[in-house]
This record gives C-alpha cells, structure tokens and sequence, in this order.
C-alpha cells in the first residue's frame, strides 16, 4: 500500500462520521444524553475508535480512506490503552498475515510485509504505514457496528450491551 506523505504523518484518525454518531461533547461519548445512565461520562473518543477497530480486526473488514477524517485526534495511545498497545499491533499483524495468506506470498515476502507495518521506536509500535491500515481497520468496523447497531445507541450503558451482542454475533 502506498501512502501519500500527509497519510503518513497521522495518527489515530476516526471515521469522519463517529463524532456526530456517539454525541462526542466535552472530550466525551454521549455528551449530550440527558439520561441518569451511571456511565454516562465515562466513555472517552478513543473507545469509539477501539470498539470499531476490534470489530474490524476480529471480522477483517477495512474501510477507506475517503471514510478517514482529516485530521488525527490522539498520537499514541491514552494511558488507559497503553499496556496493550503490543497486543493491538499483534492483532493488526494476524488480520494482515491472514490478508496475504490468500494471495501467493513466500515466507519472505511475508515477513518484509509484516516488517513494513512495525516500529518498534513508535509509541504505537506501528510504523506510519502501520498506522493508517489500523485506522481502515477502525473505520471498517465503525461501518459494522452502525449498521448491524440498529437504532442509534442513546447512552454508554445501551451501546455497550448492543456492542457486546453485536461482537457475540460476528465472532462467536
């Protein structure tokens, strides 16, 4: 995959829609929901872009760029996601590896594919290019999650059952 250079300065880049569709107000999902929900507050813009990655990985679904918002919101991980940050690279490597398995690869072309999706030096322990094919794996499974999510999900509590169910149902 080539990249242009602004593609390779990014980030984490949500899908362009995920702001509007979890109410994202004052650093938080579900800003604007009046409801007595205990985890109200509680969701930051990350796990928007977490529950669609995981999704994304767990099914191999990869959105596109145009899908991309123009701009990244975080650099590297919030603290709450860092221990995993070598657990999310893994997994973008298994999704990978799983891609280039139904091409005709040899071992080495295998492992020059995978060396170009890491940095070990990146706080993400992803390289540029790394990055921007976990940001389609996010986008991907934000496209996922909406359609298979039904009616917009109104509070955290409400969006994490349907998330769990929805998970259950496209991985097992």
């Amino acid at each position: 995959m080539t990249l242009d250079q602004n593609a390779r300065a990014r980030g984490f880049v949500l899908h362009k829609e995920a702001r509007i569709y979890f109410d994202y107000v004052d650093q938080r999902m579900f800003g604007r929901t009046k409801s007595s929900d205990a985890a109200r507050g509680s969701l930051i813009l990350f796990d928007a872009y977490y529950a669609g990655l995981m999704l994304g990985l767990s099914c191999r679904k990869t959105g596109t760029s145009e899908m991309l918002d123009g701009a990244n919101f975080l650099a590297s991980y919030p603290n709450e996601y860092e221990p995993y940050r070598e657990y999310i690279a893994g997994l973008l490597v298994d999704a990978e590896v799983t891609a280039l398995h139904s091409e005709d690869y040899s071992e080495q072309q295998l492992e020059r594919s995978i060396a170009k999706l890491l940095q070990v030096a990146s706080p993400t322990r992803l390289s540029a290019e790394g990055m921007h094919i976990l940001n389609l794996y996010a986008a991907g499974g934000f496209e996922l999650l909406r359609s298979r999510m039904g009616p917009k999900p109104s509070d955290p509590s409400n969006f994490l059952i349907r998330y769990q169910d929805i998970l259950r149902s496209e991985i097992g």
